[in-house]
């Protein structure tokens, strides 16, 4: 039979390392795919999950104010211990000695008229409900596009490294040959250090595009809020992305009226500005009068209260015996008219009409940004088509210039200097053709998101 405290000691703390580097090692090697990083950053992002937080306050507020209409109803309960002088409600009697009493009540109210106060504060809270859910859904389109750009950004910047690959390999290839060159004696000694020199240059550029990859890896993750420093992702299908062509006539009014009467950020305005004006109302019926209904229970006991049926002989009536005896009902009606109170009804009709009229501008203000989202996105997509057309173009014709030159420089016929001059022209268009691409892809995906289409690839 095994020795369970051997096995504690020993085999336990081997087994707990290996599932936890296994699960490090998992999660090291874990891709990201963008839906999965829109996915993630919905479901985990801060921002989004104080605001879900907020609905559920919102609703709690709801709840309350319809529970506002029911009536209300208290117990109460009371022991006294009386030392010294003191006088006894219950009895009548004033005493200087030590005795104990006990109350009970209980009480029921029921506001049956408040000028609708309580009706209209639910509707209020109904808008403020539906305002906190359209805010949370706004965060979240919010944190999915800035993840989108986020995403983007490191893919562009890794194919950008691989491009600078790519040129100082060619580069290498370069100072490799020109060596030899230089050794028969074919080009000069300047020629050759031209060459070290350009390699030089692009290995600096190859730094700078790994440090690029690190940042833009490390802004995704902290975006994501990930415990972690490196991260690898997929690149999306592209393909349903057409890149070729670009609809200038696009209806722009079309995308204005969808984006007002669908963007959460609207609604939710269009809410908060309902909400006010019921909590104006709301506010106003504090200038009416209030009509109320009570009913009270109470009983009292006290060691103070005696039976005089016999004046000489009087006996302590027993704990029972005076709850029962004491035992009263009350039924009330209260009328309330406010005639005045220092204008506190009128001031906070003034404070709420105010904050009626700041939500309408807030609306106004919110449409105005919208629209002006809106012609920049047209702007931006229209602008990132044309520079991409004309970046391919551009790449298209500085590849056979590059190809040319290969071919004569390594026949000799030009410098190194000619030749990478026309080398860099062509990965700098490259680069650029890259850049143009992934920009308008984000560009356009931004135009699609306020025409109602889902954010995805």
């Amino acid at each position: 039979m095994l020795n369970l405290h051997w096995m504690a000691r020993y085999i336990l703390p081997f087994i707990f390392l290996f599932a936890f580097g296994a699960n490090s090692f998992a999660q090291k090697d874990t891709s990201w795919t963008l839906n999965g990083c829109l996915q993630y950053a919905k479901e985990n992002n801060i921002t989004v999950r104080q605001l879900e937080l907020n609905i559920q306050t919102s609703k709690a507020q709801t709840t309350q104010a319809w529970a506002n209409l029911a009536p209300t109803a208290n117990g109460s309960a009371q022991h006294t211990w009386n030392y010294g002088l003191s006088f006894d409600n219950n009895s009548g009697i004033l005493q200087n000695q030590s005795y104990q009493t006990s109350f009970y009540a209980a009480q029921f109210n029921w506001v049956l008229f408040n000028g609708f106060t309580n009706y209209y504060t639910i509707m209020a809270n109904q808008y403020a409900q539906e305002a906190s859910k359209w805010n949370f859904e706004q965060a979240i389109n919010d944190v999915q596009l800035n993840i989108a750009q986020l995403f983007l950004q490191v893919l562009f910047a890794e194919e950008r490294l691989e491009i600078i690959k790519q040129q100082v390999d060619a580069l290498q290839q370069q100072v490799d040959r020109s060596q030899l060159l230089y050794e028969v004696g074919t080009i000069t000694k300047g020629d050759y250090l031209m060459a070290q020199s350009s390699l030089a240059t692009q290995q600096v550029n190859l730094a700078n595009g790994e440090n690029l990859v690190a940042s833009s890896k490390l802004s995704l993750i902290q975006a994501l809020n990930l415990n972690q420093l490196d991260i690898s992702i997929i690149k999306p299908d592209f393909s349903n992305v057409n890149i070729t062509e670009f609809k200038d006539e696009i209806n722009l009014q079309g995308v204005f009226d969808y984006a007002m009467e669908n963007t959460p950020v609207i609604k939710s305005k269009k809410a908060s500005v309902w909400q006010f004006k019921r909590n104006l109302t709301a506010v106003r019926g504090n200038y009416y009068p209030s009509i109320s209904f009570g009913a009270t229970l109470s009983t009292a006991f006290s060691e103070l209260r005696k039976d005089y049926t016999n004046p000489f002989n009087p006996i302590d009536i027993p704990y029972g015996t005076q709850l029962q005896q004491n035992f009263g009902q009350q039924l009330s009606f209260r009328l309330n008219v406010p005639i005045f109170n220092g204008l506190q009804v009128r001031t906070n009709v003034k404070i709420a009409k105010i904050q009626w009229m700041n939500s309408q501008l807030d609306l106004e203000n919110e449409q105005n940004k919208l629209r002006s989202t809106i012609q920049k996105a047209y702007t931006d997509a229209r602008a990132a088509y044309r520079t991409y057309t004309a970046n391919r173009l551009n790449l298209e014709a500085l590849e056979e210039t590059y190809l040319y030159a290969k071919d004569k420089f390594d026949v000799g016929v030009i410098t190194s200097v000619e030749f990478n001059d026309a080398a860099n022209k062509y990965f700098n268009a490259r680069t650029e053709l890259l850049l143009a691409q992934y920009d308008y892809i984000l560009k356009t995906k931004v135009l699609d998101f306020y025409q109602g289409k889902k954010l995805e690839f």
